[in-house]
C-alpha cells in the first residue's frame, strides 16, 4: 500500500531488518507500506530504513491524520 505522511516525523526503526536505531527523520511525501510476515505494519523510508507499527499503532496515526492511506 501507499501511504502519505502529513508532516515530518521522527520515528523509532530499524536498519537492515536486523539493527535498531533509536530514531529517524520520515520527512513529509509518500511512502510505500506493507504487511509483515509477523502481522506488523512496514512503512519504508529508504531501500535501509523502515518503522514498524502494530496496526493499533497505525491507525492511531492515521486517526491524528499523520498519515493518510493512499492506496491499499
Amino acid at each position: 500500500m501507499r501511504i502519505k505522511i502529513t508532516k515530518s516525523l521522527v520515528l523509532p526503526a530499524q536498519m537492515l531488518e536486523t539493527e535498531s536505531i533509536p530514531e529517524a527523520l520520515f520527512p513529509e511525501g509518500d511512502y510505500l507500506a506493507n504487511l509483515t510476515p509477523e502481522g506488523k505494519i512496514e512503512v519504508i523510508n529508504t531501500r535501509k530504513i523502515k518503522a514498524l507499527f502494530s496496526f493499533s499503532q497505525f491507525r492511531d496515526r492515521v486517526s491524528l491524520g499523520e498519515f493518510i492511506v493512499v492506496e491499499a
